[in-house]
């Protein structure tokens, strides 16, 4: 900081100290009249210094931020009714910073309330008529503090916040910094139930359950949508005030529904929500595709609300005929961690997974997604290779090189814990892919997925004369497609795997290697010393040798040693 930026910070305290103070002058409190004087004086000083050039009017930065006018501790310090008035009478104007006036304030609040906020719930009644800035301060203040295990009192906090949501004041506040504060609150307060209801071990009160839900049937009215394309939906939507309104609302009916499972079978959530979301079904009544994509991302859950509902409304949840909303329900449902068999046939059978397979996802996680369910679907037996209606035959013969990635990364990351049901669909995956994409072998993209499948070698348990023909048809093209290294280092690793078994065929593979890519191998120089040593021990010294002075002709000399060590 040069010496203009700490003169008008320094201008920047007197101002704040001084409006502070001036908000507690009805307090008769000598201390503060007396300290009062003290920094009007300086102030006046101040102001007069400017007039006259001699002070900086902003520093060169503008680094100080949004201003913080007093510490936690002060606020802290100050009754709920004391507080209010203070955020009531509070204006950044004669510091000359009204852009984000009230924003440091409001982050002080925050703090207070995260650090004490039953003091803050046992009086909310002089905060109803503070800007609605300063409400979602201190509902994220509560917030905060219950994801930190603090207690509060709920009841107070939601009929503070259904309130607020009941006056006038609240919806015509106006704004003139650029920021909606009114939405802040919204959210917030959903975020709230949210948090409120997720965990049975740390909610609120099942008395209150009516009490939420009358606000979030206010908040699923009043908060706006902001996603308009489907680009980065996952975070757009968890950003969003309508996404977290629903994704709450979705918490909210599940917590009803564990409280009341004894007098609720089949249909488990609540009656008005139920309706509330049927009527939603209708895309002109709700076009937004935060409620499209929560569905979709949701629907195991609403299956254990109403199976029957989820039933009677499968096409309407992904409506075919509406491409942005079946997309964002379709994305959010393959987001989903899970993959169950009920939905998968469900789905299927409504031609759901067929459509998705012709679809371009602008998110490749969206894609890898629907090959993760596909190969799923394979892996239990709900598809077959030999049948060309079946949806796995459809995913291998679609002729799309990122769908046949997506597969071929859906078995390499589950190298470390391949189970016996997984592994006996290695080979036959490879066979079907090779048998496709060999076709296309002069296609970059293509050839991408063939050097891919060389990581494959470690998820099988010999190297026969087939996988031979597989390997040398790819290994050539290694070093040509962009991002080889993972690939190159599970071949070598799987090559030593191999070698104890199989080491003529792991030589001969060795041999094929190309050349431009030997000093890439050096970083799996450890693995490649033991392949040869273990060469060497098994008798293939010729082969071994070859190898040794294939590196050797790129000047790469690491296999010197053991090379020697077997010529005696």
């Amino acid at each position: 900081m040069d010496r203009s930026d700490a003169v008008l910070t320094s201008r920047v305290n007197v101002a704040r100290r001084r409006k502070w103070l001036s908000l507690l002058l009805d307090t008769d409190n000598e201390k503060i009249a007396s300290a009062y004087q003290k920094y009007d004086q300086l102030h006046k000083a101040n102001v007069e210094a400017a007039n006259k050039g001699n002070v900086a009017t902003m520093p060169k930065s503008g680094a100080i931020g949004p201003v913080k006018p007093i510490t936690t501790e002060e606020l802290s310090a100050m009754s709920n009714i004391e507080i209010a008035a203070y955020l009531k009478g509070y204006t950044e104007e004669d510091i000359g910073m009204p852009v984000l006036e009230g924003r440091g304030l409001a982050n002080t609040l925050t703090e207070c309330v995260a650090a004490n906020p039953q003091r803050f719930t046992d009086n909310l009644l002089p905060f109803q008529d503070v800007r609605n800035l300063y409400q979602s301060s201190l509902l994220q203040g509560c917030l905060d503090a219950w994801r930190n295990k603090k207690d509060f009192n709920w009841a107070a906090l939601l009929e503070f916040i259904y309130q607020i949501l009941l006056s006038k004041r609240f919806w015509t506040e106006q704004y003139n910094d650029g920021f909606n504060y009114r939405n802040w609150v919204l959210s917030g307060a959903a975020d709230l139930i949210a948090e409120g209801t997720k965990d049975d071990t740390h909610a609120f009160d099942t008395q209150l359950l009516p009490l939420a839900e009358e606000i979030l049937l206010i908040l699923v009215d009043k908060a706006q949508q902001s996603v308009s394309t489907l680009d980065n939906l996952p975070t757009d939507v968890l950003n969003s005030d309508r996404g977290r309104v629903f994704s709450a609302i979705v918490n909210y009916a599940l917590r009803f529904a564990r409280t009341n499972a004894s007098e609720y079978v089949d249909c488990r959530w609540p009656y008005a929500i139920r309706a509330d979301f049927t009527k939603r079904l209708d895309r002109s009544i709700e076009p937004s595709l935060e409620f499209s994509y929560t569905l979709g991302f949701h629907l195991p859950y609403l299956w254990y609300l109403d199976k029957e509902w989820v039933h009677l409304n499968i096409n309407h949840i992904f409506p075919q005929r509406d491409e942005d909303h079946w997309q964002a329900a379709f994305s959010g449902y393959l987001l989903h961690p899970s993959v169950r068999e009920e939905f998968y046939l469900l789905l299927k059978a409504h031609g759901h997974y067929r459509k998705a397979l012709n679809t371009h996802f602008a998110d490749t996680e969206v894609l890898n997604g629907l090959v993760r369910h596909i190969c799923t679907g394979w892996i239990e037996d709900s598809e077959s290779l030999d049948d060309k209606t079946s949806l796995i035959y459809q995913l291998i013969h679609s002729g799309n090189p990122n769908l046949l990635s997506a597969m071929v990364y859906f078995f390499s990351r589950r190298a470390d814990n391949l189970s016996d049901k997984v592994k006996v669909k290695v080979i036959p995956a490879w066979r079907a892919l090779f048998e496709v994409l060999s076709q296309y072998s002069n296609e970059a993209a293509y050839q991408n997925v063939l050097v891919s499948l060389l990581g494959w070698l470690g998820l099988i348990d010999k190297i026969d004369a087939e996988v031979r023909t597989w390997v040398n048809t790819a290994i050539g093209d290694i070093g040509k497609t962009p991002g080889y290294g993972l690939t190159l280092s599970r071949f070598i690793k799987a090559l030593l795997k191999h070698v104890p078994k199989t080491p003529e065929a792991v030589g001969e593979i060795y041999l094929e290697i190309p050349q431009r890519i030997m000093w890439d191998l050096q970083i799996e120089k450890n693995d490649i010393i033991k392949t040869i040593r273990i060469l060497y021990k098994k008798g293939h010294k010729d082969i071994a040798n070859e190898i040794c002075n294939q590196f050797a002709k790129e000047r790469i000399d690491f296999l010197r040693p053991i090379y020697q060590e077997y010529q005696r």
